[in-house]
């Protein structure tokens, strides 16, 4: 009984100086669409993640590691220009808007997120 209560004495004293750190319990990865057109089958790293509405933040646990975020808008194909790195038991969060840089995946220019909208 002794050896418990010595060893929460210490666990308290560590969580109050702050020597223990709460550690998260999963690897997320939150992608926000503040971009004016809907993404279609969105994948990053091998993870499929689903659609994401206009204005919706999409928040999935994923494996850690980087890659870029691949999606469909217009019946095409695109990716990020930049790559998402997802750290183990932290959470990432990424934001599309019509500004952001990202590839034709067909064609392998580089065009923003709005002009996609002119090809309706």
């Amino acid at each position: 009984m002794k050896k418990i209560l010595l060893a929460c004495c210490i666990l308290i004293a560590s969580c109050y100086f702050g020597e223990i750190e709460a550690v998260p319990e999963a690897t997320k990865l939150s992608l926000q669409n503040n971009s004016s057109v809907q993404l279609f089958d969105v994948v990053w790293n091998g993870a499929e993640l689903g659609n994401i509405d206009l204005g919706r933040i999409l928040t999935k646990e994923v494996p850690n590691g980087h890659g870029f975020v691949y999606f469909n808008a217009n019946g095409k194909p695109y990716r990020t220009q930049s790559l998402v790195v997802c750290t183990k038991y932290k959470h990432e969060r990424f934001q599309f808007t019509d500004g952001m840089s990202i590839i034709d995946i067909s064609t392998s220019n580089m065009i923003t997120i709005g002009s996609l909208l002119n090809e309706n």
